[in-house]
């Protein structure tokens, strides 16, 4: 189990792999907060497990699955580790993998922090999570370009805002005026969230949603033209975040938390870019409780007193602190405690838009959970963006075998409406998936529409794997695959490489040529597993605002679930 589990976090994890950078920024590389005599913490698996050992010994040791949003407070986490004495492990996943964790029994772990309550009340089939209490809050808002809002008349030059509505939010985007990234609703809490959101308000009214809200054909048409404004997905919102913070000429709106727009914020303005300013939807808005509950699994009672003590930490004044330096609320109602604070005020700055007044926030209530549950399903099945994905796939020899196999696994994973759907990633009526093998030269392309996926995934099994290996001749293929410029913007449109080897590189120039050339702007996501060479995928994720995914350890099924959390 442990094997199985352990395999899972670190797969699953990988929409977290820009974690170096996030640390970076954060100081968590360091070690904690940087105060003299502070302890240290370690990051391993590519960023995604990061223990905190405190400065003066440790008397016992947790492990936690926790929200990648968490690696954004790692001061705090070392300031309670070293006042509790207690190593603390992070496991950094998405919340569908927590919730997942919690379903299979949550074997490894001690204790569970996800962005919200609501996948402790999803994922706790078997009870087992005590005593969760919030760490924090932080509001899901929209992250604009300071001019962007000056420009949709939402702010003035300070910063200022005026109150926006969800359904003006809808106008702009109906008009063409605004287009936003977004994470998952079906894979990332920050993305459920704001859909939750979004179709609570456009309801109208009190009271949390009902499924017989979910068969409502006008709410659901209104929530589905919103979501046309998605011009890109993610799988995580710190790589969301750090996606715009690379490319602010590019992506100029985001959904995501205030703490991480703040985040953002911080390193736009020192990079000399427009900063983001939050704007708050006034007719409803979700707020992420970041609640920490200890998994009772029967384990030793020397866990459980660590545990204890590493909460109280948590909340203790000096953790707090930390936590609002970061972005983060602590006070009742979403108010600040520790408002005076300098470093505090260097966060929540009125010229970024951001408002700590708690009426700002009108929070929805949320659902129930099997409402959730079926909120999410229509989400992906019906309402969200439609995608279009080309699977550019490598056939060369060396993928004879076991190599094949985990690719057509994957696939199924990805692709096979059934077993697509266990992770909710399933593909939507008027989704557009397309395979290519690929091995010294490309084959002809298989095409299919919505669901009806079974004869790419016959040809994905059926196909030989023999040749060489150039998967740049497959990126020339999968180039023309692409929807026309009329089309483009009805959809999520995405490029997925996958690779076992070292390719050759007669058409390297040309393939990186053709793409700028022709101004594709589409996110190619390269697959690196078996002897993949890294040095040349890299250049191809950076070209195209994306990112690698490496796949070199394990189940390339729970990768392809990952990638399609980014589309």
């Amino acid at each position: 189990m442990r094997t199985n589990v352990s395999l899972h976090r670190r797969i699953a994890a990988a929409a977290a792999v820009v974690c170096a950078a996030a640390m970076m920024l954060t100081g968590c590389a360091s070690g904690g907060n940087g105060a003299k005599g502070a302890g240290t913490s370690t990051s391993s698996d590519g960023g995604t497990t990061q223990t905190f050992t405190p400065a003066s010994g440790s008397s016992g040791d947790i492990r936690i699955a926790s929200g990648s949003e968490n690696k954004e407070v790692a001061a705090a986490i070392q300031q309670a580790a070293d006042a509790s004495g207690v190593t603390v492990t992070m496991d950094y996943m998405g919340s569908l993998d927590i919730m997942n964790a919690l379903e299979s029994g949550a074997a490894e772990y001690d204790a569970v922090w996800p962005a919200s309550s609501m996948w402790i009340s999803m994922g706790d089939v078997k009870h087992l999570v005590k005593d969760a209490q919030s760490t924090s809050t932080t509001p899901v808002v929209f992250g604009i370009a300071k001019s962007k809002a000056v420009q949709l008349g939402w702010a003035d030059p300070s910063g200022k805002t005026k109150p926006v509505s969800t359904a003006d939010v809808l106008a702009k985007v109906q008009s063409g005026d605004l287009k936003f990234s977004m994470t998952s609703a079906t894979q990332s809490n920050s993305g459920a969230s704001a859909y939750l959101a979004f179709m609570t308000a456009l309801r109208g009214g009190d009271g949390p949603l009902a499924e017989s809200d979910l068969a409502d054909g006008t709410l659901t048409a209104s929530v589905a033209q919103l979501l046309k404004g998605v011009d890109r997905s993610s799988g995580s919102s710190d790589w969301l975040k750090d996606m715009v913070v690379k490319n602010p000429d590019r992506f100029d709106s985001m959904v995501n938390y205030e703490s991480l727009v703040i985040q953002a914020d911080k390193t736009l303005v020192k990079n000399g870019h427009d900063p983001l300013v939050a704007i708050y939807p006034s007719d409803g808005i979700a707020v992420s409780d970041s609640p920490l509950g200890y998994v009772d699994r029967g384990q030793a009672s020397g866990k459980r007193k660590a545990y204890d003590a590493f909460a109280k930490a948590l909340h203790s004044k000096a953790s707090k602190i930390e936590f609002e330096r970061a972005g983060r609320r602590t006070g009742l109602g979403g108010a600040l405690t520790y408002a005076s604070d300098s470093k505090v005020k260097q966060a929540f700055r009125a010229e970024w838009g951001i408002d700590t007044a708690p009426s700002t926030l009108k929070t929805i209530p949320m659902p129930a959970a099997k409402t959730i549950t079926k909120a999410l399903d229509v989400y992906q099945t019906e309402l969200r963006k439609p995608s279009w994905t080309v699977w550019v796939v490598d056939y060369s020899g060396s993928m004879d075998g076991d190599g094949k196999k985990g690719v057509v696994k994957g696939l199924n994973a990805a692709l096979d409406p059934a077993e697509a759907a266990k992770t909710r990633i399933q593909p939507g009526s008027h989704d557009v998936n397309i395979l290519i093998p690929f091995e010294s030269l490309p084959h002809d392309p298989i095409r299919a529409d919505g669901q009806n996926t079974g004869d790419l995934l016959h040809t994905a099994d059926a196909t030989d794997a023999s040749g060489g290996t150039d998967i740049y001749a497959g990126l020339e293929s999968a180039y023309k695959q692409l929807p026309g410029a009329d089309r483009k913007g009805d959809y999520t449109v995405a490029i997925v490489l996958m690779t076992d080897g070292r390719s050759q590189v007669d058409n390297r120039d040309g393939a990186l040529a053709q793409y700028k050339d022709q101004g594709l702007d589409v996110p190619i996501f390269p697959i690196m597993f078996g002897d993949a060479d890294s040095s040349q995928l890299d250049p191809i994720a950076k070209m195209s605002n994306a990112k690698v995914f490496d796949g070199r350890t394990g189940d390339l099924a729970t990768v392809f679930r990952t990638v399609k959390g980014f589309n």
